[in-house]
């Protein structure tokens, strides 16, 4: 005989709190799917196409949904992991959930407001877009401890229906495990950097809106895979000792710094494809190149430099951890 269990208030908020979940999550997959076909569909309307002319740059921010949508989805699943996580073993602070809206306020600023328009028609701009992009947003959101929540935070379909077959298929770890080798992530980050600042690939992406999309894709991912070694979120344990991790942040400071500098002192205008468009300063092509290489060359050493005196900071607390004998919760010992 089966005994049926009597239904309690809080059995039936719990109900009414998935149904509601998983109505919502319906309707951001539809709207990211409209989203989606919108942008495929109408590649004049949403190309990167700048500022018209006469156009105020207060004015010109991206028609395009998609970017937000995503954002709002990634907050949505941060946000229901947080409150479905009842008891936890490793508390994601006030300090770390400002850190991560941070950086999707970020993305947004990035993608959607003026500044992806101004990106199209002054260098210098778009290298404050592409250090956003690469750096500032993804390190903002490591430091949020996402990876738990947001898994807390899907449907129960899709945890254990998509995401748990995965982890444990054999070669998706391998391919994980492949993508995430310290080497091959440094390279790829700094390649990327490198090659669309080639005067040839930089001045395509700006005729191209299809090839620019790619180029952010390219910045967004390669970004996120080198900070994912760097930044260590709970209860990820990063591959790379808290040494390596400094050394490897010293190592991509010398070519930033070598990129920057030979676009701040070269002698020729490098990328002319700023000349075919209006300019909405009084800047010179020159100028504004010199300007874009010393934001590229100082921000983004700065930026490794701080994230070193952050990573010194992990290590010394995980070193007084280990002399009392307990490291911090959800922390690896290393040898």
């Amino acid at each position: 005989m089966v005994e049926h269990q009597a239904a309690t208030p809080g059995t039936c908020w719990y109900r009414v709190k998935d149904v509601m979940a998983g109505k919502l999550w319906i309707g951001a997959a539809l709207a990211a799917v409209a989203g989606l076909l919108l942008l495929l569909m109408s590649p004049v309307v949403h190309a990167h196409s700048g500022l018209n002319e006469g156009q105020n740059p207060l004015a010109a921010w991206n028609s395009n949904p998609l970017p937000t949508l995503l954002l709002l989805v990634a907050a949505n699943l941060y946000l229901t992991g947080l409150s479905r996580w009842e008891r936890p073993s490793h508390p994601v602070r006030l300090w770390q959930r400002v850190c991560f809206f941070s950086g999707l306020f970020t993305l947004f600023v990035a993608f959607q407001s003026p500044l992806d328009a101004l990106a199209e028609h002054l260098f210098f701009f778009h290298q404050i877009q592409h250090i956003m992009i690469r750096m500032f947003a993804p390190l903002l959101i490591f430091i949020g401890a996402p990876l738990t929540p947001m898994l807390r935070g899907l449907p129960r379909w899709a945890l254990l229906g998509v995401v748990r077959p995965l982890v444990r298929n054999p070669r998706v770890r391998r391919a994980y495990d492949l993508v995430t080798n310290p080497v091959l992530t440094t390279v790829l980050f700094l390649s990327v950097l490198y090659i669309w600042q080639v005067p040839v690939a930089h001045n395509a992406a700006l005729r191209d809106g299809a090839l620019h999309g790619f180029m952010h894709f390219t910045m967004l991912t390669s970004g996120f895979l080198f900070w994912w070694l760097v930044v260590d979120p709970k209860p990820h344990r990063s591959r790379l000792h808290y040494g390596l991790r400094i050394l490897y942040l010293g190592l991509i400071v010398i070519p930033n710094t070598m990129l920057g500098a030979g676009i701040t002192f070269s002698g020729n205008v490098l990328y002319q494809a700023y000349a075919e468009v209006e300019k909405p300063l009084n800047l010179s092509l020159m100028t504004d190149q010199q300007i874009g290489g010393a934001i590229l060359w100082v921000l983004g050493d700065m930026m490794s430099v701080i994230v070193a005196g952050i990573v010194m900071i992990m290590w010394y607390q995980h070193e007084e951890g280990e002399a009392r004998g307990m490291p911090l919760p959800g922390e690896r010992r290393y040898p």
